[in-house]
């Protein structure tokens, strides 16, 4: 799952100077998993935004989390098919054996879409269940 704003959703989404959302996940065990992405583009034009900068604010107790840099593209029949935009994936892997429920958190800042050097911060609760 992979968020994304674009057009003028993207300029709305600017105004606001922070949030928090929070994500409930079932993920497989003994393997990696993407829990979360971040994608801005420009949907009038198909040109890639910015880059979230991710951070693990509060560490897994039964896993791990990595930040990815990757590309997305948007499924068929969606504007900008075909083109690839620059991306951010949450990867969660849990602890060899464990089963159970684990939750992190973190944060992540893009510029705003206005004049200056503003920024927009915002923040994730992940609640996995480890089946």
């Amino acid at each position: 799952m992979i968020k994304y704003i674009a057009g003028v959703a993207f300029l709305v989404a600017g105004l606001s100077t922070a949030a928090a959302e929070t994500h409930s996940r079932d993920v497989p065990a003994r393997k990696a998993s993407v829990v979360n992405g971040h994608v801005y583009y420009d949907q009038n034009q198909c040109t890639s935004g910015p880059i979230a900068q991710v951070k693990v604010k509060v560490e897994p107790k039964h896993g791990s989390v990595q930040i990815r840099r990757t590309t997305y593209s948007p499924p068929k029949g969606r504007r900008c098919y075909g083109k690839k935009f620059n991306a951010v994936v949450v990867v969660y892997t849990p602890k060899k054996g464990y089963r159970g429920k684990d939750a992190f958190k973190t944060s992540y800042s893009m510029p705003k879409y206005v004049q200056g050097s503003q920024m927009n911060y915002f923040s994730d609760t992940y609640k996995i269940n480890v089946k």
